[in-house]
């Protein structure tokens, strides 16, 4: 007698499963789309008949309030969800920055567990952590200009352009671990256009954040082939916004002073693009 090989058709929970698993992060709103166009059902229905049983089978976790992640129930230790698409479905109106930004960009330094999030103020989030990732809240005047698109696992997420990266990481270095992790990340950052640089700098307006960038700006155009394309009549561009009175570019011990861009830096910054402490 042959045996029957036919599988068994998948139920509402399974096919549900595969639609978070396929994602692999989802939020409360991808879930109410996916239900109502699927099975014709609400959100409430979907949570109390078929999210629960999921969360106690154990094959998708809550990361925080109106997200969930697919794990492997028969892996013992699933690695964390991806960071970037978690960060994407924290709100409608953001884009990832800086030193998240330069992971997505292909020139961070180093790796970071951390995911910064940039988002209007009345949008704004608390901080959050799940397993060893965290996730920052950074409020900004802007989640429109110089912002780009790229693909995480088929999914399209928000950063902030390689102009506006190189501004904002520049402007608070906190948020990209430091001056040298910064130095060492920028200087293989490709695709910064002396229009998106302006258009970035244009956000904040700020005296010394011009400096800094003609500063970073006239030293990668020398000794780096990211930043070759660029002209002199480009930096003058910056140059023309900068004010009269002198200004430190950073806290120091011993400084030297830079003329063309009437900034104080401390004497081994530049040893920061080498490595050099």
């Amino acid at each position: 007698m042959m045996k029957n090989n036919k599988r068994e058709p998948m139920n509402n929970t399974d096919r549900l499963y595969a639609y978070i698993l396929k994602n692999k992060v989802v939020s409360t709103e991808d879930l109410t789309r996916y239900v109502q166009d699927t099975f014709s059902k609400s959100y409430r229905y979907l949570y109390s008949k078929y999210l629960n049983r999921l969360l106690a089978q154990g094959k998708i976790v809550h990361v925080r309030r109106g997200i969930y992640a697919a794990e492997n129930p028969y892996i013992e230790h699933n690695p964390p969800p991806d960071k970037f698409l978690v960060g994407s479905k924290i709100r409608a109106r953001y884009y990832i920055g800086y030193h998240s930004a330069l992971e997505l960009h292909g020139s961070a330094y180093s790796a970071h567990n951390a995911c910064f999030i940039a988002t209007l103020m009345n949008d704004k989030f608390r901080n959050f952590s799940y397993g060893p990732l965290s996730f920052r809240c950074v409020t900004s005047k802007d989640v429109r200009i110089e912002i780009d698109t790229t693909k995480v696992s088929d999914q399209v997420i928000r950063v902030s352009s390689p102009s506006r990266t190189f501004v904002e990481c520049i402007h608070r270095p906190e948020l990209s671990l430091n001056y040298e992790e910064i130095a060492k990340s920028l200087i293989s950052l490709g695709n910064v256009s002396i229009k998106g640089l302006l258009n970035s700098l244009k956000i904040y307006n700020c005296d010394i954040l011009y400096r800094k960038a003609g500063y970073f700006l006239q030293y990668l155009r020398d000794n780096s082939p990211y930043y070759e394309h660029l002209s002199k009549n480009d930096l003058e561009l910056i140059h023309a916004n900068i004010g009269k009175s002198p200004i430190y570019l950073t806290e120091g011990k011993d400084y030297d002073y830079n003329e063309h861009w009437n900034l104080y830096v401390p004497k081994d910054f530049k040893n920061l693009f080498l490595g050099v402490k």
